[in-house]
């Protein structure tokens, strides 16, 4: 809750910090780093506003350092209850709907731009380099397919340590995150696709700490696929 208590731990952490570092309502253009804990409160400073921009780049600083001297000053214009309710709502449902809507419109647009790019019903976008023998196919979900993959973020940085093992990846179709499930699923025995995968039909919102893909991350693949062994 605000005020006595705040709406999560994490929140309060993060304004506490901030208090800190901007000094209330003291502009950071009037602080010098005189001494270590200068030098240390100017570091929690960078830390929280990264932290922040984590969260959501749409934040506008001038209203937070705002909402944290309502808060000490007892001036809140929102109440506990009615604060609690929104920011829950907003983290839990406004961000995946912005972030269905960016993807829709990137997506979209990439498939406006190429004609060789194509969309499924799910949403998957794909664009195939190399059809590969449409006689072997992986269909089933035991199936397994040895492929060579790459990974990477819109921006282009690629994520995920295992595509830059020098040997081929071999998985049962089953164990493949959906949209790349579903991509294998168009190319053949050798062959090449290009995957847009949403972040729905990659890691959700839930992201993979150990591969260094973000809660709600869309992700490109390079896919060739070397080979399918059929179960019956």
């Amino acid at each position: 809750m605000i005020g006595k208590k705040h709406i999560i731990t994490a929140l309060g952490v993060v304004c506490a910090a901030m208090i800190i570092a901007c000094g209330g309502e003291q502009k950071s253009g009037n602080v010098t780093l005189a001494d270590e804990i200068d030098s240390l409160s100017y570091i929690v400073g960078m830390n929280v506003g990264y932290n922040l921009l984590e969260m959501d780049s749409t934040l506008r600083r001038e209203v937070v350092v705002k909402g944290i001297n309502d808060a000490l000053n007892s001036s809140e214009r929102i109440g506990a209850d009615e604060a609690r309710t929104f920011f829950l709502a907003y983290m839990n449902y406004g961000v995946y709907e912005r972030v269905r809507n960016y993807e829709e419109q990137y997506l979209s647009d990439l498939e406006a731009s190429d004609k060789d790019v194509q969309r499924t019903r799910s949403g998957l976008t794909y664009k195939v380099t190399e059809l590969g023998d449409m006689n072997t196919t992986a269909v089933s979900d035991r199936d397994t397919v040895s492929l060579i993959y790459t990974a990477s973020r819109m921006s282009g940085e690629e994520v995920d340590p295992v595509a830059e093992r020098e040997d081929t990846v071999r998985m049962a179709l089953r164990n493949l995150v959906p949209g790349l499930k579903e991509g294998v699923k168009l190319v053949g025995e050798g062959g090449k696709i290009t995957l847009w995968i949403p972040s729905a039909k990659a890691f959700g919102p839930e992201g993979d700490e150990q591969k260094g893909i973000k809660p709600n991350e869309m992700l490109r693949y390079e896919v060739s696929v070397i080979d399918i062994k059929k179960r019956r």
